[in-house]
């Protein structure tokens, strides 16, 4: 009984098992009659899932066959615990039992080929699945190359001018097919197996992650190289394929399913990598440790200061606030010190973030990193700039935000979180698929949003924008008039327009202001708004003609300033001669500046820190020079020899001696070095006996030098350089003190632009423009600008009251011919010329030379100094500046 209850079990469990196997045999040798089953329009996923569903109902027949045999095997071992076998029975029987127990332990063993054979058939079928839907050709290597080659030719014969762009659209043509089919293979490829992604995997160079590598790569260059052509090709093409038509639409899919795997990617990898970080633990511990040493001491690091901050910073601030006087500079920093204190969150998480993704990278997955940071860095500079904001508003700034209603800090606000979540989405548009039709939706989405955001800040501001711009004096007449309408869709335009020239204004403001920070930029400044200035002042100075110009006595004053002088300008200069005597050098220096710089003063200065020095001054003759030696010295004689002047000058201990206006010596005419070779050769002859500071001035000194009158005398050149604003105002003040004046500058108009300074007061914004337009003028010359401020007083009714000069008109030296510009360079190398000396200098007709010295004159330009002629100071930096523009005069 027992064998027959066998038997049967063998023979049905044999049926079933090869008849799975001859449906999955039947499978191999048909592979498509599953696909043809399903409607030609199903999706290679959709085919993917029926397969699968197909092998788990096999693979649960199989299960539910083995699970029958086993129980009634289990029954036929109830029956009795020996089997009853008959005393009679024959040896054949024995033998079929024998028989009976191979064929069960055979039908276990086919049941297992049958499950590797299922396993080994499903997936082989689901790889063929995946890929039947899809053009081989299309996947075929070596077409990124191709592609890109064909690129660069064709971006070579658009520039020649052999192809049009309207060709790149026939190249992405056939590229668009390849592009779509490699990411679709490689996304199937990916969600259908069980792909490991983990770094050991990689480390082993397993080649089906090796595999996916490349395909991730290859489709990441195809991505790049399509941008190239979106960017090379036509306007029309691009409109065509970012628009919301079909090929925007099936454009747009392509790039959404890009995306969707790279998520995949990502998402699998990160879960994988997390996982092998235990194992990675044991086979490379240090670089895995290190890493979390450095997020641990992040953490502390950042908790320690986040608890410091709490208290430290305001206990700094208040530090600051509490130290005397309290300067400018000192309630800036404090008041940057309370916006960093109650802005600070977001940079620190900003810090901390960045720092981490950064320095850490236990995953190694870039494009993650990349987002995290992209995600990281617009969330926090977005919310660090709102509540900056809105600690502004609540500390209540001055100007623009001074009495900010709550719909004007909604606007702001709202604002701001439009552009923050502008930035972060393009930015992570552009990691994934750069710009391309999605960004091309986003970016009209984005502007969709902003039209009712801008609407609502327009209408919120408006009323400020006109008010400002009707008080705004700098404003063109011409505006303000066209700004009168403020109601209606009219209105809305006047507004906009009113706010345009309100950030305009601001941004100019903020510009100069930063430009102002250096002396380049101060002096741009102030000669950008000079015409303006003379414009604005122009009633001002028309009204000036009538009124009196400062006495002479002050006005002398102003120019010369009894005597006194700024000696902070040549400290560094004076110490330096100081230094050289105090070490008993007996050489030669050459102080060289230009006409008004101060050579004078420098020696005054050096003269008054040195009492064994002797001063002298130069004229045209050097006999000039001995007689104010003999004088100086006490030597009565009359033809006066060096060893009287070398015995005088030892009794005297004189070892510094100090001759001004050196250059005075020279002159225009063929022999006109004479003068200075006998002064360079008296100093010879007096060599040893001190140390020589000769002072030039600085076109004169470039002739010397020019002419080789000065090769291997000189051991050292100082160079005086132009003042500062700062040492120009110190200047203007210490004069006003002598002369005991007042003065109103209140009747100035100055721009808006240069009124950047901190003073509140109108006196005092005007009086600071006022000093920096002509500090900009005078370029940095303390005589030029001196005169210059002398000329802009005058005395009315109420007193002295400031107003501009009238400043040279550069036209007249423009229209000069080219005879009279050589004979202003000749005097502005020579300081002091006569008639004769330009024209021997020049070989000109003498009434050609006259002609010209009337014309200046006349104008202003020249001016008689003993019996010769010099540039006057009014017109000393125009004439300068002219003729070194013109090539005609070295500045």
């Amino acid at each position: 009984m027992t064998i027959k209850i066998k038997s049967f079990v063998d023979v049905s469990q044999k049926t079933t098992l090869y008849s799975h196997l001859l449906f999955a045999i039947a499978l191999l040798i048909s592979p498509l009659s599953l696909a043809e089953e399903q409607p030609k329009e199903q999706a290679p996923i959709e085919q993917k899932e029926q397969v699968k569903e197909k092998f788990k109902e096999l693979a649960k027949e199989q299960d539910e066959a083995k699970e029958s045999a086993e129980k009634e095997l289990e029954a036929s071992k109830e029956v009795g615990d020996e089997p009853a076998i008959d005393e009679n029975s024959s040896t054949n029987e024995n033998e079929q039992v024998l028989v009976d127990n191979e064929r069960v332990d055979a039908n276990t063993a086919d049941a297992e080929s049958v499950d590797e054979t299922v396993e080994k058939v499903d997936e082989k079928r689901i790889k063929e699945i995946v890929d039947q839907s899809i053009d081989e050709k299309l996947l075929g290597e070596g077409t990124l190359q191709k592609f890109e080659k064909e690129f660069v030719e064709l971006q070579d014969k658009v520039a020649s001018l052999s192809r049009t762009a309207e060709d790149y659209g026939e190249l992405y043509s056939r590229m668009n097919p390849v592009i779509e089919a490699k990411t679709e293979h490689l996304y199937q490829l990916i969600s259908a197996r069980d792909i490991d992604l983990r770094l050991l995997t990689q480390i082993e160079n397993d080649e089906t992650l090796l595999e996916i590598l490349s395909l991730t790569q290859e489709i990441k260059n195809f991505y790049s190289l399509r941008q190239r052509v979106f960017t090379e090709a036509t306007p029309e093409f691009r409109d065509l394929y970012t628009g919301t038509k079909l090929t925007g639409i099936n454009e747009a899919k392509l790039e959404a399913r890009y995306v969707q795997l790279q998520f995949l990617i990502i998402f699998k990898g990160t879960i994988q990598r997390v996982l092998e970080i235990p194992e990675r633990l044991t086979i490379a511990p240090v670089d895995i440790f290190s890493n979390i040493v450095m997020i641990f001491v992040a953490i502390v690091v950042m908790r320690t200061w986040r608890k410091w901050a709490k208290t430290g910073l305001p206990e700094w601030r208040q530090k600051i606030m509490a130290v005397r006087p309290r300067t400018t500079a000192k309630m800036k920093i404090a008041r940057a010190i309370w916006y960093f204190e109650n802005t600070r969150k977001p940079i620190e998480w900003l810090i901390f973030i960045t720092f981490i993704l950064k320095s850490i990278d236990i995953l190694q997955i870039n494009i993650l990193t990349e987002v995290l940071s992209t995600i990281t860095l617009w969330i926090c500079v977005t919310y660090f700039v709102y509540n900056f904001l809105s600690k502004m508003i609540e500390r209540g700034k001055q100007n623009l935000l001074k009495g900010i209603t709550k719909k004007q800090s909604a606007s702001l606000k709202i604002a701001i979180w439009w552009a923050g979540w502008y930035k972060l989405c393009f930015e992570l548009t552009d990691i994934f698929i750069a710009n391309g039709t999605i960004f091309a939706w986003l970016e009209t989405l984005f502007f969709i949003i902003l039209l009712p955001v801008y609407i609502f800040f327009v209408q919120q501001w408006k009323d400020d924008c006109f008010t400002y711009i009707h008080n705004e004096r700098d404003i063109p007449a011409f505006v303000t008039k066209h700004l009168v309408i403020k109601t209606g869709i009219r209105g809305f335009i006047n507004a906009n327009l009113a706010l345009a020239f309100l950030i305009y204004f601001l941004l100019t403001k903020q510009f100069l202001s930063l430009v102002s920070k250096v002396e380049s930029g101060r002096r741009l400044t102030a000669e950008i708004y000079r015409k303006k200035l003379l414009n604005d002042n122009n009633d001002l100075l028309e009204r000036s003609k009538a009124l009196a110009s400062l006495p002479e006595e002050v006005n002398d004053i102003f120019i010369n300033g009894n005597g006194s002088f700024t000696s902070s300008v040549f400290n560094e200069p004076v110490d330096k001669v100081l230094a050289m005597a105090a070490l008993k050098e007996r050489s030669h220096v050459a102080v060289v500046g230009e006409r008004g710089i101060g050579k004078s003063r420098f020696l005054k200065q050096v003269s008054a820190q040195y009492k064994n020095s002797l001063t002298i001054g130069c004229t045209e003759d050097f006999d000039d020079i001995i007689k104010s030696v003999k004088e100086q010295l006490g030597i009565e004689s009359e033809n006066t020899k060096t060893s009287e002047i070398v015995k005088a000058i030892k009794q005297q201990e004189i070892d510094l001696i100090l001759l001004d206006n050196c250059h005075r010596l020279l002159s225009p005419e063929t022999s006109g070095q004479r003068e200075i070779r006998r002064l360079y050769g008296w100093i010879n002859e007096l060599k040893g006996m001190a140390l020589w500071v000769l002072t030039f001035d600085v076109s004169s000194w470039k002739l010397v030098n020019a002419l080789g009158i000065a090769a291997g005398f000189f051991s050292k050149e100082i160079q005086l350089r132009k003042w500062t604003e700062e040492q120009i105002v110190e200047l203007f003040e210490e004069r006003f003190k002598q002369a005991e004046l007042t003065i109103d500058f209140s009747k100035l108009v100055i721009p808006r632009q240069l009124a950047d300074m901190e003073d509140d007061t109108v006196e005092g914004r005007n009086k600071t423009g006022i000093y920096r337009i002509i500090w900009g003028y005078a370029d940095g010359n303390p005589a030029v600008a001196c005169r210059t401020l002398a000329e802009s007083i005058i005395k009315d009714e109420d007193g002295f009251v400031a107003k501009l000069p009238a400043s040279p008109d550069n036209k007249i030296i423009e229209s000069f011919e080219i005879n009279t510009l050589l004979v202003l360079r000749v005097i502005c190398q020579f300081g002091r010329c006569s008639t004769n000396d330009i024209v021997k200098n020049l070989r000109l007709h003498g009434l050609v030379v006259n002609s010209s010295l009337a014309a200046c004159v006349a104008q202003g330009i020249l001016v008689q100094v003993g019996g010769r002629y010099q540039i006057s100071w009014l017109w000393f930096r125009s004439v300068s500046k002219y003729l070194a523009r013109q090539n005609l005069l070295t500045r």
